[in-house]
């Protein structure tokens, strides 16, 4: 019911608090009940006694209480604020430093977790975690009282209170298995929906979108029945719960009139057992009414804490290296996958060097794109050597590493800001005058330039106003402008134009005379105004030479560079 893993990150005092206000509070009402009961027993006793005072310190005692109230109701806020920022800086730290590993969590999951599965959780540890406490020393304080004007009724009662927890503990063994499979549930179904959102101008184009609603519809009703399941199973706890309660004050005061009947209990005994009867068992009736969220918050515990316990990749030593990087040499590289058996990439050993234009080119599959991450250390558990000049690359810490490498893809981000913060994100110390240098670079100046908002102008997210030739021309103008001393592009032409694509090669190739650049395509007439081409085919080059040597030497080159011209063709047919 409690994992300790939780008490590492929240802080224990503020829980601590607000079971000692908790207490206080029960106190303040017990007092109120011996008030009135004092009162109640000498007015049926036909005493008088001035009211004044007794009713004045019970105004008293009612304000303290209000006050302890707002003082708890604040306490828990902040205690549940505090494990919300606390928590999500621990999963964004997390899913940063796994970064694109095969560990980390789909988006859709991670963002789930990171928002549903942390309120779920804060509730758990700001609500149902002080009323555990609070339930545990509250019966024993009421019991000590009680105890001491008559202890038969006052066991009866204590006897009675167990069974309230022994409820919610054998319904919470059933619902945890339910619980696990519900949590599940509920993130691929947030999963699908975000799929199907993203894609849905794929089931408008195949005239899929109304079979997707369907099954959408379908899930969200095997959902909605899982959770109407789970609060049934807390109602009828809660009907058990109320049974064992009512019960057990009937029987202690049952108890309690019957030892007064035996004059072994005053009226004033029987009044207090008679007010305090039905308070001795509601912090634990609170507490079964908080099954719910404590069955939520364990789950999303249980899962959060998992994600937080994954082990990452371990980061190296060096954390500043100053020196120019001017060859990296791979010998031997072998590596595959968690939790797959065949091999990404097995057996590769080559050397790449400053102010050669290096090409991986290889069809679908072929492991150029897992080499290229391997390159700027991004995947771990790799066996055989990767040295940036005679630097072994898991020396290097992972900001080291950034400082000179950039991996730069089709799937980098344009955020709904304007360029100008596009580019600085990249490097904040940007002047207007450099940011129009790089956009030079890329051939994209002119087409800013004609802008009414020039650099001002505000893009779409992820570039939606912008074609596909310019949105990838402004995602290689960001690239230039970390200044990294080894570049990798990965299919940073997929899609685009013709002249965009020229455009881009031509400044890859300059950028190539000042910094080690890949280019990674799956399409080999990109890669003829290459210096050096490495063919890629399961997992291992079977091919290295200029673009002109292999034309004239290897047979898979040739046969591949056929196959895709005849491709190209029949593309170009079929569209006349």
């Amino acid at each position: 019911m409690i994992d300790r893993r939780l008490f590492a990150i929240a802080k224990k005092q503020t829980l601590i608090l607000q079971v000692v206000i908790r207490c206080i509070n029960l106190g303040l009402s017990l007092y109120i009940w011996r008030t009135l009961a004092f009162l109640l027993s000498h007015l049926v006793q036909g005493r008088s006694l001035p009211l004044s005072l007794p009713f004045g310190l019970i105004l008293l005692a009612l304000i303290g209480k209000l006050i302890l109230i707002r003082l708890s109701a604040f306490l828990t806020d902040q205690a549940s604020a505090d494990l919300r920022v606390a928590l999500r800086k621990k999963v964004m730290e997390k899913a940063f430093r796994l970064g694109n590993t095969s560990r980390q969590l789909p988006a859709t999951t991670l963002a789930q977790l990171s928002g549903d599965g942390i309120e779920q959780l804060e509730m758990y540890y700001a609500h149902f975690l002080p009323q555990l406490f609070y339930c545990l020393l509250a019966s024993l304080i009421l019991f000590a009282y009680l105890v001491s004007l008559a202890w038969q009724p006052a066991v009866a009662m204590l006897i009675c209170v167990p069974f309230i927890p022994i409820t919610i503990m054998a319904v919470m063994k059933i619902a945890k298995r339910i619980l696990n499979k519900y949590w599940d549930q509920y993130t691929n179904l947030g999963t699908r929906f975000h799929e199907s959102l993203s894609a849905l101008s794929v089931l408008k184009a195949y005239n899929q979108d109304a079979a997707k609603q369907r099954e959408l519809a379908e899930d969200a009703q095997t959902f909605r029945k899982a959770t109407m399941s789970l609060l049934s199973m807390q109602l009828n706890s809660i009907t058990i719960m109320d049974i064992f309660s009512y019960s057990g004050a009937a029987l202690g005061i049952g108890l309690a009139l019957m030892a007064f009947q035996q004059q072994q209990l005053t009226v004033y005994g029987v009044l207090v057992f008679i007010l305090v009867g039905a308070e001795f068992f509601l912090p634990m009736r609170q507490l079964g009414s908080l099954f719910h969220v404590a069955m939520n918050g364990i789950s999303s515990c249980g899962k959060i804490f998992d994600y937080l316990a994954l082990p990452e990749k371990v980061d190296g030593s060096i954390n500043h290296w100053p020196e120019p990087l001017s060859t990296i040499t791979v010998d031997q590289l072998n590596f595959t996958y968690e939790n797959q058996e065949v091999c990404a990439i097995r057996n590769l050993s080559l050397q790449l060097k400053k102010g050669t234009f290096t090409a991986f080119v290889g069809k679908s599959g072929s492991g150029k794109s897992t080499f290229a991450q391997l390159l700027l250390n991004q995947l771990d558990d790799y066996q055989g050597t990767i040295r940036w000049n005679q630097t072994d690359l898991k020396e290097l810490s992972f900001s080291a590493v950034l400082d000179k490498g950039i991996l730069v893809n089709t799937k980098d981000f344009l955020y709904a800001e304007s360029i100008r913060e596009n580019l600085l994100l990249a490097n904040p110390a940007l002047t207007d005058e450099e940011i129009w240098t790089l956009l030079d670079r890329v051939k994209l100046s002119p087409f800013v330039e004609q802008l009414p908002e020039k650099l001002a102008t505000v893009l779409e997210e992820n570039g939606k106003n912008l074609s596909g030739g310019q949105r990838q021309r402004l995602i290689l103008a960001r690239a230039l402008a970390v200044s990294a001393e080894c570049y990798i592009f990965d299919e940073i032409t997929s899609g685009v134009d013709i002249e965009s694509e020229e455009i881009i090669l031509e400044t890859l190739k300059e950028l190539a005379e000042e910094a080690i650049v890949i280019f990674v395509s799956h399409r080999l007439y990109n890669v003829l105004a290459a210096d050096q081409v490495y063919v890629f085919k399961d997992g291992t080059v079977v091919e290295a030479g200029t673009p002109q040597e292999l034309k004239q030497t290897s047979a898979y080159f040739n046969a591949y560079f056929t196959e895709e011209t005849h491709q190209m063709k029949g593309a170009i047919e079929n569209e006349g």
